[in-house]
């Protein structure tokens, strides 16, 4: 059993205002409740979000909260070290995504402002989960040929601001991407894929800008 799964186990039957108190808040906030509820329901522990609070830091609260329920420092102290590398390398790594492709060509569009187009870049830039390059290879396109799939039946197939989906591109490496069609099938494989992308700057254009949205997660 991880500590994780520990966790789960040893908090499964207590209010989150009991553990808290037991760790230590007189009165808990709205703020370390909703930490607490992360850390039960990520994987990381809730250390992939930088938390802080009159008490404790990001790592100091999770080491609280396993001393509050039972655990000992020698177990539970390795434990986070562990997911603090493994958190290290999944951010290291390429960061694989989904890109819903209309054929849009800024040329054929000139009346739609740049800011339009920066603000609504991230509902063609479907990001997935820190962690999901360790997925065994068949499991991951599965995975990406049945997110193109919900993400077809819930935006209707167009998108604000970008037009009609022509095709999902599963983005695995750099300029690299299995090519999916709207019904969520594998139909293609391209290797110099690089879509122009959106940015807001002083002078507006699509490409060679810092992006707004570099860092947000789902």
């Amino acid at each position: 059993m991880d500590l994780f799964q520990e966790l789960q186990l040893r908090t499964q039957h207590l209010a989150p205002t009991d553990v808290l108190r037991a760790m230590g808040y007189t009165q808990p906030t709205p703020s370390a409740e909703a930490q607490y509820l992360a850390v039960r329901q990520s994987p990381y522990l809730g250390l992939e979000a930088e938390y802080r609070d009159e008490h404790f830091g990001e790592r100091g609260f999770l080491e609280a909260l396993c001393r509050s329920v039972g655990i000992d420092e020698p177990d539970y102290r390795p434990a986070i070290v562990a997911m603090d590398k493994r958190l290290a390398e999944d951010r290291a790594a390429h960061r694989h995504w989904l890109f819903a492709d209309t054929d849009f060509v800024r040329s054929s569009n000139p009346i739609i402002p740049i800011f339009a187009m920066a603000f609504t870049e991230h509902f063609r830039r479907l990001k997935f989960p820190f962690g999901f390059w360790r997925l065994p290879y068949e499991k991951r396109l599965a995975e990406a040929c049945q997110k193109a799939r919900e993400h077809m039946q819930q935006s209707g197939g167009r998108l604000v601001t970008w037009g009609e989906i022509q095709r999902y591109h599963y983005v695995f490496a750099e300029g690299r991407s299995i090519v999916i069609s709207t019904q969520g099938e594998v139909i293609d494989e391209r290797s110099n894929f690089d879509p122009p992308q959106a940015t807001f700057g002083l002078a507006g254009s699509d490409r060679n800008l810092g992006n707004l949205f570099a860092g947000e997660d789902d």
